[in-house]
């Protein structure tokens, strides 16, 4: 069997080339890596923003509001050096500290001066020399070169951090912070880790999530003193995580499904370290699971399972880190209902739901156990020999096949079989029904026959 089994497609305005690797592995040199509600999000070391799935509020920036099963480019951005999810919208910083978002626009978490929805990325104005984004549920951080968080949208529960509770679309700053290395959020409520080591928190309280003890709402931010020497800060829908400096992990915030791994179901209002776990160097959330990488690159996951987000090959809710199938494990993203992962060797894995095709395996199969994707970001697209099997009529179409050289007899026969269909239902389909007319006019004649008989 040969290596190499090659297609070339239509893709967007321009022809690039499908490659079909037969059992070898996938290469994605993606950057970085993040899910929301139902649609996922990639940056590849060429700097381009690729997304897939759900796309009802334009989300996707591909200038529709068509959902994609398979990885589609977004275009008219310049170079990004960093991405995020919102939950129903998606934000870019690009080489020279510019924000830019697109999707879902109800509280002016775009911040596109507009109250409208967009399709396409928007230049956010009033922001300058940022290094990364985050968004919250139905909100927006921003990450200055400077230190300091800027922040604009959905303001009822103060996380926006501003001192007030009222919604803008202009981008404020988030009173008394600075030296912050890193922002996170998911839902109603926002975290900052500073150069120090300290975690800050402002917003909803009602979980706990804030970590200061109380159920009391912040509109401006509070030092989490339980916690020192952090390395890295997570949170989902009402839950957090943060990995401190030596390894350890510490959890707080709602637990109904188990997402603070500390095997009941018990909200904590206050940090509390994970025991008996290894070591962690990266920790990630869904809405209502959690993940890290150890320091031998494995994958572990816990809480919420009923869509498979854990990746276990079941569908149980997990209150103890389960650890998954996989190796040397460089990065990890969440969504509400996935999850995704890239070793070492650049291989993307997707697991989870997939209702509206934000895996981006080609199909809207629900995956309890992680899968390679068919992302590759070097212009190309790699399928395995299981890719193309699986892949749905709706994907190989809409990749647009306009030729094939030294593809397989059985993968050529295949796709000019659905090409055919495709091109050729409506003939199919009216041929059909004149075979179906013509029969019933013989049958009747055949019963009429009968009866004179």
């Amino acid at each position: 069997m040969e290596m190499f089994k090659r297609l070339k497609v239509g893709w967007g305005s321009g022809i690039v080339s499908l490659i079909f690797l037969l059992g070898a592995p996938i290469k994605l040199p993606a950057q970085y890596i993040d899910g929301g509600n139902q649609h996922s999000v990639f940056l590849t070391d060429e700097k381009e923003v690729w997304t897939v799935g759900m796309n009802e509020y334009g989300e996707l920036g591909d200038s529709t509001f068509t959902r994609k099963i398979y990885p589609v480019k977004v275009n008219g951005l310049p170079p990004i050096d960093f991405v995020s999810r919102g939950y129903k919208h998606t934000l870019a910083v690009d080489e020279n500290g510019r924000v830019w978002t697109w999707g879902w626009n109800n509280y002016g978490q775009l911040a596109a001066g507009l109250p409208s929805n967009y399709s396409y990325p928007q230049l956010v104005k009033g922001v300058e020399n940022a290094i990364a984004v985050e968004g919250g549920h139905w909100h927006s951080l921003a990450l200055l070169e400077d230190g300091r968080v800027m922040s604009w949208g959905h303001n009822f529960f103060g996380e926006l951090g501003n001192g007030n509770r009222e919604h803008t679309e202009d981008p404020t700053f988030v009173s008394n912070l600075e030296n912050i290395a890193k922002i996170a959020s998911v839902g109603y409520f926002s975290l900052a880790l500073d150069n120090d080591g300290n975690v800050w928190a402002w917003g909803d309280n009602n979980y706990g999530q804030l970590g200061d003890g109380t159920q009391v709402m912040k509109t401006e931010p509070i030092k989490i003193k339980a916690l020192s020497n952090i390395a890295d800060i997570a949170v989902g829908w009402h839950h957090c995580i943060a990995l401190e400096k030596d390894g350890s992990v510490w959890v707080w915030g709602d637990n109904p499904y188990g997402q603070l791994g500390t095997g009941n179901l018990i909200d904590l209002h206050m940090p509390v370290q994970l025991p008996d776990i290894p070591k962690a160097k990266k920790v990630a959330c869904g809405s209502w699971h959690t993940m890290m990488i150890d320091v031998d690159g494995k994958v572990w996951t816990w809480g919420r399972n009923e869509n498979g987000m854990l990746g276990n090959n079941s569908e149980r809710n997990s209150t103890r880190p389960v650890q998954l199938e996989l190796e040397n494990v460089r990065d990890i993203g969440a969504g509400c209902f996935q999850s995704l992962a890239i070793d070492n060797n650049d291989n993307v894995f997707v697991w989870g739901e997939n209702w509206n095709g934000q895996l981006g395996i080609g199909n809207y199969e629900r995956q309890l156990t992680p899968v390679k994707s068919i992302i590759n970001f070097q212009n190309q697209f790699e399928f395995s020999e299981e890719h193309i099997e699986n892949a749905s009529k709706e994907a190989l179409m809409a990749l647009g096949v306009v030729s094939s050289d030294t593809v397989s007899k059985k993968q050529e026969k295949k796709l000019r079989v659905i090409s055919f269909l495709d091109q050729n239902k409506l003939l199919l389909l009216s041929i059909l029904l004149n075979v179906i007319l013509i029969w019933r006019y013989f049958e009747m004649g055949r019963k009429r026959q009968t009866g004179r008989k």
